[in-house]
């Protein structure tokens, strides 16, 4: 085992000699405070560049994706390359503990093979993990800001107001910019910017990926194209819908916040059991 370190000690000393100046540069990439990731970071990009860089088009193409979703079709290929860096840079350091580990340890058994096999695949799916999770708080909060902006909107077409108008109304008298209204906003400056209201629309619903908003965007493209009198029915039959939605995650989210006390709970009540039983035992010993 020490020989495997010492070879991956200069593997990765040969790497950094030729990627230090090439990637001198790697600002956004990760914390500069992070010393470590500082150091490991240049090999990592390197390693991208020349081994993994278009050679698994399905996953990059599923990659980019959930890349685009979350931050947007700008710098997608260099958002990509950053993400597999940042896997290949946590592989890195989890080769090095885990053989490191295997030095310290005098005669490394399956047991240490079983665990070192644990680590390495955790570490190789906690960077995709980590993005799931982004991806699916940031649907969640769209969600759930979506029938007040719908409500909104609603009113404001009710009252004489265009959807344009509406739409530009709402995302300036928002103060607090969340995933849903960052998305209306961009799409609002590209309509003033003259991008074409259908496409700006269109691409609003793209970018969310939510059914309720690419129902809603439907609604309103067919409301533009061919006219229909009943858009405001349309829209309040929705927005109650959306409603009953949120209703059901706040629910949800109740629910959730109960099962998180259950641990606090459950550790307060053995601090008290603690409390009640110890000075009884001592009792009974000097009985």
């Amino acid at each position: 085992m020490l020989l495997i370190f010492i070879t991956e000690i200069m593997i990765f000393g040969f790497l950094y000699f030729h990627a230090r100046n090439k990637y001198e540069d790697f600002g956004g990439t990760t914390n500069k405070k992070d010393y470590l990731s500082v150091i490991i970071m240049p090999v990592a990009l390197l390693i991208t560049d020349k081994l993994f860089s278009g050679r698994f088009s399905a996953y990059e193409r599923k990659l980019s994706t959930k890349l685009s979703e979350l931050y947007g079709i700008r710098d997608i290929k260099n958002r990509l390359k950053i993400h597999i860096a940042r896997k290949i840079m946590h592989m890195v350091i989890a080769f090095l503990a885990v053989t490191l580990l295997g030095v310290l340890a005098d005669k490394p058994d399956t047991g240490y093979a079983v665990f070192a096999s644990m680590v390495l695949t955790a570490v190789y799916c906690a960077e995709d993990r980590i993005l799931d999770e982004k991806i699916k708080k940031r649907n969640f909060c769209i969600q759930f800001d979506f029938p007040d902006f719908l409500n909104k909107l609603v009113l404001l077409i009710n009252a004489g107001m265009t959807v344009p108008r509406a739409w530009e109304k709402i995302v300036k008298d928002r103060v607090n910019m969340t995933p849903l209204y960052q998305e209306l906003n961009t799409t609002y400056i590209e309509i003033r910017n003259g991008k074409p209201e259908t496409a700006a629309y269109e691409d609003f619903a793209r970018r969310c990926r939510v059914k309720e908003i690419t129902k809603f965007i439907s609604a309103i493209i067919q409301n533009q194209r061919k006219g229909n009198s009943e858009i405001i029915t349309l829209l309040k039959l929705q927005s109650n819908e959306c409603w009953q939605l949120r209703k059901s995650m706040a629910k949800r989210l109740g629910e959730e916040a109960s099962t998180k006390l259950v641990l606090p709970l459950m550790i307060m009540f053995l601090g008290i059991l603690v409390i009640v039983v110890i000075p009884a035992v001592m009792q009974l010993k000097y009985l």
